[in-house]
């Protein structure tokens, strides 16, 4: 059976990667919960998925030049665009939320800057949050880089790794049987976006279990459908309560 795993902490249902999805998330006792983390000039780890403020709250600018006082005079937009009464989250308020949760598992990717560079210390920094909350054992560190995925095998050893590839990703490596080559015994899921994983099932199963994948973003409830008899080790949604329901169908 697949784990549902709620991206961005569910974000088309609660705000994107905001405290108040992290909190419902827990409500409903998702099995996992996949996040963003970038690392500011100011040393903060905070938790976004752009390397802009635009998209996602009602500020401008690059992420990593936020201070701890812009950061908590922003506020974050909701799925249709409303302001909530918060702004972006600290990494370590997110994992005070999500901690409560015992069998959670939360997948953290470590994202790269507005250059595509990845930020110098973030696998060393994330993975002592991480472990200062004592949450090492069900956290995972996940990337699109594999130089960033090889970092986090070298240095946070005892937490799992997720490598994320799409079809650009993909053919800038050789196409997907070079990828999953290359991050063979590197990672312990290879998260897959799922027109590629549709168009390719057969040559990716035939090296790499089911099981050992996550698809994603899988939103359209036909989309869903066809991927729970597939069991992938992880249905990515954005709509976790969705994916929960045409599960519970599908059983039935």
């Amino acid at each position: 059976m697949s784990l549902i795993m709620a991206h961005r902490g569910a974000r088309n249902l609660w705000a994107e990667n905001s405290l108040l999805g992290f909190r419902e998330t827990v409500k409903h006792g998702f099995p996992s919960v996949e996040f963003d983390v970038h690392l500011t000039n100011a040393g903060e780890l905070v938790v976004i998925h752009d390397a802009t403020l635009d998209r996602t709250t009602d500020g401008t600018g690059l992420v990593r030049h936020l201070t701890a006082e812009g950061r908590k005079a922003l506020r974050l937009r909701g799925p249709d665009g409303e302001l909530l009464d918060e702004g972006i989250p600290t990494l370590a308020e997110v994992l005070e939320v999500l901690a409560v949760q015992d069998d959670l598992e939360l997948w953290v990717e470590l994202k790269s800057d507005e250059n595509g560079a990845p930020y110098p210390g973030i696998v060393e920094r994330a993975a002592e949050e991480i472990r200062r909350h004592g949450l090492a054992q069900r956290a995972a560190l996940h990337s699109f880089d594999i130089s960033v995925v090889r970092e986090i095998r070298a240095k946070a050893p005892e937490m799992k790794s997720l490598i994320s590839v799409n079809r650009d990703w993909a053919d800038r490596h050789g196409g997907i049987a070079s990828f999953l080559q290359e991050v063979d015994g590197l990672v312990d899921v290879v998260g897959i976006h799922h027109e590629v994983f549709e168009a390719e099932y057969d040559a990716i199963t035939a090296v790499r279990p089911a099981a050992a994948c996550s698809v994603w973003t899988l939103n359209d409830p036909d989309l869903i459908r066809r991927w729970i008899p597939r069991r992938p080790g992880f249905l990515v949604s954005d709509d976790p309560v969705l994916v929960r329901r045409l599960m519970a169908e599908a059983q039935a």
